[in-house]
């Protein structure tokens, strides 16, 4: 397709050539011959008339026309009237019926374009006209002509040079995604030699892409993985109690036990549902202007009691004016189950630090608690399903805390920072600030 595009740029640009030449050619001639032809027919009108004006109007055009030139000469070729003495030697044809040659005229010679015309008598009167500046105007046509088609060549070969880059790129990607399509190796990814092109954009965007399904796709493996290991425990002792029950009265006690197993696997599942909806986003319709101040008062509130049971107070700090778009329950689950693990890992008679405040156009809120903190090497992994760290995995829970919160923090666009406190971890999050003014776009 490259190719037949190329050539067919070629032949265009021949062709535009050819009749700029061609055209201008046959203007300049025609003009020419024109005038010649109105001289030729004054001239045999005058011969007809036999009064003898031939030679006198000669004479008069000569000296009033520098451009005209004649030659009249009887039967024999002997001169007789005219300014074009000798005869010229060198002598062209230009055209049916058109000649040239080169007169001296002051200190130069210039072209003049000829007709010769016989008379019944054998006479010949030759008339020749100046077409030097038509000659030069047409060799400047010329010119312009050759150097529009350099130009339309170049983009011939500009065109070529991006027909083949663009073909060969699609034909790259075209193989590759072929290959992931026959193979399922999403680990496989476009090569990028250059920054400048919009390929090169697509091809990177298109890795991120793949890189992005390899990750969901790993995810989706590791938390069936994860489900299988986490759910086999309890399935594993429901099952055992069931058995243990054949054949004895059943008690309330043993009811009990098997309903706690079975609340257990249902949170499980129940909390993955949560996670899903959140991360697809189908709670937006719920977002509504949201003081977060009063939610996380709501929040520190209701673990108050969990944590003096451990001896461990809460140390809250916020300002007023907390406005954020969002979804107070989402919200309020985020701050409960950071608050939650918080209290989990943090020592008897530590405290636990809760600011909020405003910087600029974000809310920052920071929950900082006095435990055994984060490895720099799990930060990230703590927010994958079912993950859960080597300090733990002798807590109650099933590693989906951290994955809620950030679901719930990428559905509210707020970016989520873990850090090391020294000891203990400080979350830090960041939300946009929503304006009182900006109230009526909800």
């Amino acid at each position: 397709m490259a190719v037949l595009f190329t050539i067919l740029l070629a032949l265009s640009a021949g062709i535009l050539g050819y009749f700029l030449v061609d055209f201008g050619k046959r203007d300049f001639l025609r003009e020419t011959e024109a005038a010649i032809d109105i001289e030729i027919n004054m001239l045999s009108s005058l011969k007809n008339a036999q009064n003898g004006g031939i030679i006198p109007y000669i004479e008069q055009r000569t000296r009033d026309d520098q451009i005209i030139r004649f030659r009249y000469e009887n039967e024999k070729g002997e001169l007789l009237g005219g300014t074009i003495d000798p005869m010229p030697k060198h002598i062209q044809k230009i055209t049916e019926g058109v000649l040239s040659f080169d007169l001296d005229i002051g200190h130069d010679r210039q072209a003049f374009a000829v007709k010769i015309h016989t008379f019944n008598d054998g006479s010949r009167i030759l008339v020749a006209r100046n077409i030097h500046d038509l000659m030069a105007s047409y060799e400047r046509l010329k010119q312009l002509s050759w150097l529009v088609m350099s130009l339309m060549l170049a983009v011939v070969l500009v065109s070529f040079g991006i027909s083949h880059f663009v073909v060969s790129r699609i034909n790259r990607i075209a193989m590759v995604a072929q290959n992931i399509v026959e193979t399922g190796d999403l680990s496989q990814r476009l090569s990028i030699d250059s920054r400048w092109d919009d390929l090169s954009n697509l091809s990177e965007v298109l890795n991120g892409f793949l890189e992005r399904i390899e990750d969901l796709m790993s995810d989706v493996g590791e938390v069936s993985n994860n489900i299988a290991h986490d759910l086999r425990t309890p399935l594993s002792g429901l099952r055992s109690d069931i058995e243990a029950l054949k054949g004895i009265p059943l008690e309330d006690r043993h009811i009990d036990l098997l309903l706690a197993d079975a609340d257990h696997i249902l949170a499980v599942f129940q909390a993955l549902l949560r996670i899903t909806t959140i991360e697809k986003g189908k709670r937006s319709s719920f977002m509504n202007l949201v003081d977060l101040e009063k939610v996380i008062k709501d929040v520190v509130d209701l673990y108050e009691p969990v944590a003096e049971e451990k001896d461990i107070r809460f140390e809250t700090k916020t300002v007023s004016g907390l406005n954020v778009r969002g979804d107070v329950d989402l919200l309020f689950q985020l701050f409960a189950n950071i608050l939650d693990n918080a209290i989990k890992f943090s020592p008897k008679g530590s405290r636990i630090q809760v600011h909020a405040e405003i910087d600029k156009h974000n809310v920052i809120v920071v929950i900082q608690d006095h435990g055994c903190g984060i490895p720099e090497h799990e930060k990230e992994k703590v927010f994958k399903h079912f993950y859960r760290g080597d300090a733990s995995r002798s807590t109650p829970g099933n590693g989906l805390g951290l994955s809620l919160v950030r679901a719930v923090a990428e559905q509210h666009q707020a970016r989520l920072n873990l850090e090391d406190a020294n000891p203990g971890l400080r979350v830090r999050i960041f939300f946009n600030l929503t304006n009182n003014l900006e109230i009526g776009k909800f």
